[in-house]
């Protein structure tokens, strides 16, 4: 009899759990209800959950369309549905794990097979085992690579986990070895796997795999894949390096550019693809990969970010009142893991586009070891060439001009002219190169090793030569030195063991090294000939800068997180990070105007508890984190509280607070004629201050069918914020002290960040809005407070992905209000004592004029095939003349001086091709 049953059910289209069905007043319910006049499906449906009070799964735009009249007479639920769809001819249904009855159009097959595989594969015995713990890892199913931060929960229960940096899990009481486990990961399939007798409690491998059409996620429910996932946890956001080929890109899948793209993050910065987060700078946000600190981001003048995607496996950003085991940093954290590497065969793939060749391999070394090495490196395209001319002022001339007039000769006339010829040839290129290396050394323990350098050198230097006077006997030379080097590198060796079923750890030891050098400087070589009373004399005289910036970090650290209870976890850890950093500025190669030499050790301790309450819908994170800082001999306290209440199953509330400190931190050095540039310092307590910053965040967000609304409200009381500046100084002199130089201050920032995301479909992507300000108080600058340099106040972004066949389309538009800075009112000389005389200028208020708002428009096509992809993308479609910066000139013409104004813009529009290619 139960044979024949399920062969009616599969016959019919509707595939039901072994021992499930609705909930049993919605199985038993009877319905007495008329439809006639040919109603909407759509609105049968809607009609009839609201007076019944049950749940069905439809997309209401495809049951729009279908015309139905049909008479419940007394009819029980199931047997009702099935009548009504019987008159489409189109639909079918089926109850899901989760007991709520779909209607899926009956060409869907997928639907059918992926239910009845699931039907088939569960276990119909009686439990043998039960309030056990479940150990084990995600992994994806192609690679086997551990995924990180998967969620992973007993279907039907609160019990709920979230798998560690390295993949594992611990379910502990779970009810029953029959129950079904449920897997998701943004971008992956989720995935169901039913426990049986024979499943093993100690690692148990589950595998997840990329939802690779979106069309189909749609369709196959229970399958559908987020390209971010933003209401999690407070002032979190989640992506996966897979989905960034689904947004424009200017030639690199860049992670960075892609979170720019979110609300709360600034977008409107070509010129670095570091992290304005809510209202704070990119030294501000900490960026870990693979456990060690990343202190520069930028390649190419920061047009993208220093990050291979190749590389990379997970990228997760907390914008504000993040967990204590993170410290450092007072705006947010970006944690990175890369790739471990294929574990099952041999893979390679490359991309080349306009700006560079990019090509990684991945392969298992043994069955318990896998190696993968990725690196790009840019050549000389004609993109490539036009970012370069954009963000540099390189310029290749030979010019000859006659002059005018000799010794005694005529204007311009033959051998008593005079000639001038410069020559500039600028050159530049990046590389950065990831490897990692992962050993499995037993079921309990882990070692990876992995390591990241990154380079860019530009050299924009140039040769002129004068020459005047009869045969040209006068001249003079000029050597204009314009060569700039910066990059990272860093290493971290892990140690993760698994003790027991409550006890994890990891214990991390790393180096970084950030590095940044300019030599801008000119060399003036003067000739005069020898005359009957004098000799030959040659005069050099060099002006301009040098600057050199050297950042080391040296971290050991340890990390436990131990299971109190199913519902309780804490974790705890040492951190001890050993800096020294060495800033040297000098102009006109004799006089130093800047020289630092600093080090310091922060040791922290930090304990954290994760506590699940009501039935799970409450969660809540206390934490402090203490710190101790050799150089003023203190310690600095910081206490954090975080928490999400679900009211319901489609709202979610949101609140953090808590006390940020930062020691290593980047000085803006205001620069009013060529815009401003930093260098990293370390905090001494004095003219330097240590960084305080103060968060609260409120918000909420909430649920509905493939639609997610998320806003949070947010604060942050920062103190002793430093800035660097000369304008103040009359005279650059040998000794300056420190306090001449520097300034310090306090700062509010305060916003609200609102996201509409459309989660899945055909369609999908986000609207991101920002409301925000970010105000200083610097005396020295000014009496009263004013903006700061990152404040944006309005920011607005659309983004938008759709999937046809095989091609995927993108579009993001980005409008901006403009960001403040300090103009210069005027200009005038003044005639020293020696004689000689000098030009200065008159500085408007701090920060007291605007920029004209950003906007821009990026498009993008991909085709994807079995062997990679093509992609064709435009930036700036309508070419809008965004401004950078502004350039200030004095111009002398006779006894006066002449301000000259000139805007320094960012790229316009520009097309780039992009072709990937893998093996596998």
């Amino acid at each position: 009899m139960q044979k024949q049953l399920l062969l009616i059910l599969y016959v019919l289209g509707l595939t039901v759990s072994y021992a499930q069905t609705p909930t049993d007043s919605a199985a038993e319910l009877i319905i007495k209800d008329e439809f006639y006049n040919n109603k909407p499906l759509s609105e049968i449906i809607a009609d009839l959950q609201k007076k019944y009070k049950f749940k069905i799964g439809y997309d209401a735009e495809l049951l729009k369309k279908y015309k139905v009249s049909y008479w419940f007479d007394n009819t029980k639920l199931l047997d009702g549905i099935k009548g009504a769809l019987k008159e489409t001819k189109d639909l079918t249904f089926y109850i899901d794990e989760t007991n709520v009855i779909q209607i899926v159009p009956k060409t869907a097959t997928e639907i059918l097979k992926t239910a009845r595989r699931d039907f088939d594969t569960r276990y119909r015995g009686e439990p043998t085992r039960s309030d056990f713990t479940l150990m084990g890892r995600v992994v994806e199913r192609k690679t086997s690579e551990n995924m990180p931060f998967a969620s992973v929960a007993v279907l039907g229960s609160k019990i709920g986990v979230q798998t560690n940096v390295d993949g594992y899990f611990t379910l502990l009481k779970v009810p029953s070895d029959t129950v079904t486990i449920l897997v998701s990961y943004v971008g992956y399939k989720n995935a169901k796997v039913h426990l049986s007798p024979k499943t093993p409690l100690e690692n148990f491998i589950i595998e997840i795999e990329p939802g690779e059409q979106v069309l189909e996620e749609v369709m196959v429910l229970g399958e559908k894949t987020e390209v971010l996932k933003a209401n999690e946890i407070v002032g979190m956001i989640k992506m996966t390096p897979k989905n960034l080929a689904k947004l424009p890109n200017i030639g690199e899948r860049d992670p960075f550019r892609a979170f720019q793209l979110m609300p709360g993050v600034s977008a409107s910065n070509e010129s670095s693809s570091g992290l304005y987060v809510r209202g704070g700078t990119p030294d501000q946000t900490l960026v870990l990969y693979d456990g060690f600190t990343v202190y520069h981001v930028d390649h190419l003048f920061g047009f993208f970010s220093a990050f291979n995607y190749n590389a990379l496996k997970d990228i997760q950003l907390y914008k504000g009142g993040f967990d204590a085991k993170f410290g450092g940093r007072i705006s947010a954290v970006a944690e990175i893991t890369g790739k471990e590497g294929n574990k099952n065969q041999f893979n390679a793939g490359a991309d080349l586009s306009l700006l560079s060749m990019n090509g990684y391999i991945e392969t298992p070394l043994s069955k318990k070891m896998t190696l993968l090495v990725a690196g790009r490196r840019s050549y000389k395209g004609a993109l490539y060439e036009k970012i370069f001319s954009t963000f540099t002022t390189e310029r290749q001339t030979n010019v000859s001009q006659p002059g005018a007039g000799g010794f005694g000769g005529r204007p311009g006339g033959g051998r008593f002219g005079n000639m001038a010829t410069q020559n500039q040839t600028a050159q530049s290129y990046f590389y950065d190169l990831n490897a990692k290396l992962t050993w499995n050394l037993s079921k309990k323990d882990i070692f990876t090793w992995s390591l990241y350098n990154g380079t860019d050198k530009m050299d924009n230097s140039s040769a002129s030569n004068f020459n005047f006077g009869r045969q040209s006997l006068f001249g003079a030379s000029t050597s204009s030195t314009d060569v700039s080097a910066w990059g990272n590198l860093g290493s971290s060796f892990k140690w993760s063991r698994r003790w027991n079923d409550k006890l994890y750890s990891n214990m991390l030891i790393s180096y970084s090294n950030f590095y940044s050098n300019r030599d801008n400087t000119r060399a003036v070589v003067n000739t005069i000939p020898a005359t009957d009373s004098t000799v030959a004399t040659t005069r050099n005289i060099n002006i301009g800068q040098v600057e050199s910036n050297d950042l080391k970090d040296f971290t050991a650290k340890i990390d436990f997180e131990y299971k109190l209870t199913p519902h309780n976890q804490l974790q705890f850890g040492i951190h001890s990070t050993a800096n020294t950093i060495v800033y040297k500025y000098t102009q006109n190669d004799t006089v130093d105007v800047l020289s630092k030499n600093d080090r310091g050790v922060i040791t922290s301790l930090y304990l954290q508890d994760q506590i699940r309450l009501l039935q799970t819908r409450l969660m809540i994170k206390p934490g402090l984190r203490l710190n101790h800082f050799d150089v003023t001999n203190k310690f600095y306290f910081e206490p954090r509280l975080s928490g999400t209440y679900a009211w319901s199953d489609k709202i979610k509330f949101k609140a953090a607070v808590g006390r940020y400190y930062q020691f290593a931190k980047q000085i803006n050095r205001e620069d009013l004629t060529q815009g401003n540039r930093s260098y990293w310092l370390l905090a001494n307590g004095e003219s330097l201050p240590v960084t305080k910053s103060d968060h609260l965040i409120l918000g909420g967000s909430y649920e509905f069918k493939e639609y997610l609304v998320d806003v949070e409200f947010y604060q942050k009381n920062n103190v002793g914020i430093t800035e660097y500046t000369l304008r103040f100084v009359p005279q650059i002199r040998q000794g300056l002290s420190v306090q001449e130089t520097f300034f310090n201050g306090d700062e509010v920032v305060r916003g609200v960040d609102v996201l509409l995301q459309r989660k899945f479909g055909d369609f999908n992507g986000w609207i991101g809005y920002t409301l925000a300000e970010a105000v200083r108080k610097v005396s020295a600058f000014s009496d009263r407070p004013y903006y700061a340099d990152q404040d944006v106040r309005h920011q607005f972004k659309f983004i938008g992905a759709y999937r046809w066949k095989n091609i995927d389309f993108a579009l993001t538009q980005i409008f901006s209000t403009g960001r403040p800075y300090t103009s210069i009112a005027g200009a005038y000389q003044i005639t020293l004592l020696d004689g000689s005389v000098r030009n200065f200028t008159m500085p408007s208020d701090k920060n007291a004029t605007r920029f004209s708002p950003y906007h821009r428009l990026d498009v993008s096509a991909t085709y994807n095939a079995r062997w990679g992809s093509i992609g064709l993308s435009f930036f700036n479609v309508y070419n809008r003349k965004n401004v950078w910066y502004k350039r200030f000139e004095i111009i002398t013409e006779g006894e006066e001086s002449v301000l000259q104004t000139t805007n320094v813009n960012y790229l316009g529009f520009t097309p780039n091709v992009t072709i990937s290619w893998k093996l596998h």
